[in-house]
């Protein structure tokens, strides 16, 4: 259960502008503020959404979701504000927190996006959640799904993600989001420890295209805003993937797996959807099976 405190609010405006690592994408949508999952990686932490947040908790322990966002999107829509959009959801939140399940706001702004598609959405998410929404998904021509997915390694994912749904299961969605016609990328952002071939191979079948980062090239600032995680990598005896550098290295295991036109790296990875179509690959057998062992 979520120990996040809940501060609904109307909102002014869903699509902000955007640019830097997201450079190629116009537009970000966050249907919710906040967040319900404590990623110890997480660089939202060091932004200005957590450290000016008006109700002074952790991060992780508040959540302020957008009660108009679908209205809010549907008046661009019709002012044509989706013309040419290309847009990223989400940014600095999960649009699939457990919230979403009661209050369908990214249901709703995905319902708008069947009847106005823009010219690009993403829509990145590490829950499993997304599935309920495939059909939704499939409708929308220029749509790709972006599941987090960091190691198969289920100790180190709970120390990082306590409150993300296991690796297993987000292996499992992948292939469900695919054999529903949903382009399908894997984040590998930020790669943790374990088995890293392993992990390319557990996801070759399962998806178009995966992009690989780590904590100093995807937080905007160096790593800076990821000190928590270096930290504790550093403590747990993982002094190796506390460097720069180390996904990188994990680029040629990676491509050597997938093909390397269908890898990409940090902010060059995801800008590489806004600046080009990627048709999906013929589901593999383990697709068209369900089969969702990690490897």
């Amino acid at each position: 259960m979520s120990r996040a405190r809940r501060f609904p609010r109307e909102a002014r405006s869903i699509l902000t502008r955007t640019g830097g690592y997201l450079s190629g994408y116009t537009h970000t949508l966050q249907p919710y503020v906040g967040c319900e999952f404590s990623c110890v990686y997480c660089y939202v932490r060091e932004m200005t959404v957590q450290r000016a947040n008006p109700y002074r908790l952790p991060w992780s322990e508040w959540i302020s979701p957008k009660t108009n966002a679908p209205v809010l999107l549907r008046r661009a829509a019709e002012r044509g504000s989706l013309a040419g959009a290309r847009i990223f959801c989400s940014s600095t939140t999960d649009p699939y927190v457990p919230l979403e399940r009661k209050l369908e706001l990214t249901r709703g702004c995905l319902e708008v996006f069947v009847e106005t598609p823009p010219a690009l959405l993403v829509v990145q998410t590490r829950s499993p959640l997304v599935e309920r929404d495939a059909e939704l998904l499939a409708a929308i021509p220029s749509c790709w799904a972006s599941l987090t997915v960091t190691t198969l390694d289920e100790r180190v994912r709970r120390t990082f993600e306590p409150d993300s749904p296991s690796t297993a299961r987000r292996l499992a969605t992948l292939v469900a989001l695919r054999r529903a016609g949903v382009r399908v990328q894997a984040a590998v952002s930020p790669l943790l420890p374990g088995d890293t071939r392993a992990l390319a191979e557990a996801l070759e079948p399962r998806v178009d295209r995966v992009v690989v980062d780590d904590c100093f090239s995807g937080d905007g600032a160096g790593g800076r805003r990821s000190r928590a995680a270096i930290r504790e990598l550093e403590t747990l005896g993982y002094a190796a993937w506390a460097q720069p550098g180390q996904a990188e290295a994990a680029l040629e295991i990676f491509r050597a797996v997938f093909g390397s036109e269908r890898v990409g790296f940090s902010r060059e990875g995801f800008a590489a959807l806004a600046t080009r179509v990627h048709r999906p690959v013929k589901p593999s057998a383990v697709a068209r099976s369900g089969g969702s062992d990690p490897r």
